[in-house]
């Protein structure tokens, strides 16, 4: 009895070890080269069609491994090369990187803006294809400047600039209400939609100076890295910018606002109380009449008063309607700005004919090709918004008089 109890025990140990997996695919952590940040310019020299950049992590000064006695290395270094394909430039770099190139870790894609003008329909071809890629990273294009130099400004409160970058993406959408944090998945699907819009990033000051370590060393540093401004792509190409207030109507349409600042005038004197806007829920609903769709955007948003520079008596309720009347009337213009802007250019960027298709289906179908050209330009678009001042902050009274 002993003995066959055994037999079947070594049996189920057998036949368990079966379905265990083991680490067929392991890499060892010290052999590879973590790549944070990666850059697309376009090759100047002709036989090549694209300059890939990477930026590299240091683990050892990342993880503060610096030894004393020994010189202070950047916690990241770049690598550029060259290829008729991303896959090659990419691979043309190994050689000179101490370990395996390693992707799941890419925090940010930058793009020149001479590739976004040439086209970027099939740039991303490898990144879907390669199961190395996570497409959870945001994709900014560079303004003014090779996107690769983006990646080569130093940053002193993150020591790790791709990081940094992200880390200012965040902030600025989140608190400003201008620009849009675009993921590479999402990218791709409006590289199959038609038009979409990608935020920017630039260099403000000297970016030889920002490449070097003492500009983290500076309380001013010579360079910064900033986001800036939404391009504009039609077919696959960055078509324009948008600045400002084209911006921000963007955010409002596509319900991407969370804060904001907007001025307001008071009688004669020109943005002189600030509100700050922290609610705000925007709805599209579409009415179909003859075969004719109309957009009826409805915005609906609250705010704090920020501070005020004229002399306003804030306990008079009639005073907060004439503020909330205002706060209506300057974010309706700017979503009419936007929304002009976006008919002139024939570029539903804005997103409204997904809202048709749900709408009616067959009416979409038959329009769907023709949308951007000739229907879109021609339909009309109906802006509502309501805005509520909840609070004038600690003090009802402003310290003018």
């Amino acid at each position: 009895m002993q003995m066959k109890r055994n037999i079947f025990l070594m049996l189920l140990i057998c036949c368990t070890s079966l379905f265990l997996s083991g680490c067929w695919d392991s890499r060892e952590l010290q052999k590879l080269s973590i790549i944070s940040g990666i850059a697309i310019d376009k090759d100047e020299n002709d036989e090549n069609r694209y300059r890939a950049t990477i930026q590299i992590i240091n683990p050892s000064q990342v993880s503060g491994g610096q030894q004393a006695g020994k010189v202070q290395a950047a916690p990241v270094r770049t690598f550029s090369n060259s290829g008729s394909t991303l896959a090659e430039a990419l691979r043309k770099i190994s050689p000179m990187v101490p370990g395996q190139l390693f992707y799941p870790h890419i925090q940010v894609m930058i793009l020149s803006e001479e590739v976004a003008k040439d086209g970027i329909q099939n740039l991303f071809d490898l990144i879907e294809r390669d199961s190395n890629f996570r497409m959870l990273f945001p994709v900014l294009i560079a303004r003014n400047t090779p996107a690769k130099d983006i990646l080569q400004v130093t940053t002193s409160l993150n020591p790790i600039p791709s990081d940094s970058i992200v880390d200012n993406l965040e902030t600025s959408q989140s608190e400003w209400g201008e620009y849009i944090n675009v993921h590479a998945d999402q990218l791709i699907e409006g590289l199959k939609g038609g038009s979409f819009v990608v935020s920017g990033v630039q260099i403000e000051g000297d970016k030889e100076q920002g490449n070097k370590g003492e500009n983290i060393q500076q309380i001013s540093p010579a360079a910064n890295i900033e986001i800036g401004g939404l391009s504009l792509f039609k077919d696959g190409k960055l078509e324009k910018w948008l600045e400002q207030n084209e911006s921000r109507g963007t955010t409002w349409i596509m319900n991407e606002m969370k804060k904001t600042i907007l001025n307001l005038d008071y009688k004669k004197a020109k943005d002189t109380i600030a509100i700050e806007v922290n609610r705000a829920q925007t709805t599209i609903k579409i009415k179909i009449k003859n075969n004719k769709p109309t957009i009826n955007i409805f915005v609906n948003t609250e705010g704090t008063i920020s501070e005020t520079l004229v002399p306003i008596d804030l306990s008079q309720s009639k005073k907060i309607e004439q503020l909330e009347e205002k706060m209506e009337k300057e974010i309706k213009e700017e979503i009419q700005l936007t929304v002009k802007m976006a008919q002139e250019e024939k570029s539903d960027f804005l997103g409204f004919g997904e809202y048709v298709n749900i709408k009616d289906k067959k009416l979409w179908k038959k329009i769907s090709d023709t949308w951007d050209e000739e229907v879109f330009p021609e339909t009309k678009v109906s802006i509502n918004v309501d805005a509520y001042i909840r609070r004038t902050g600690m003090r009802m009274n402003p310290s003018s008089k």
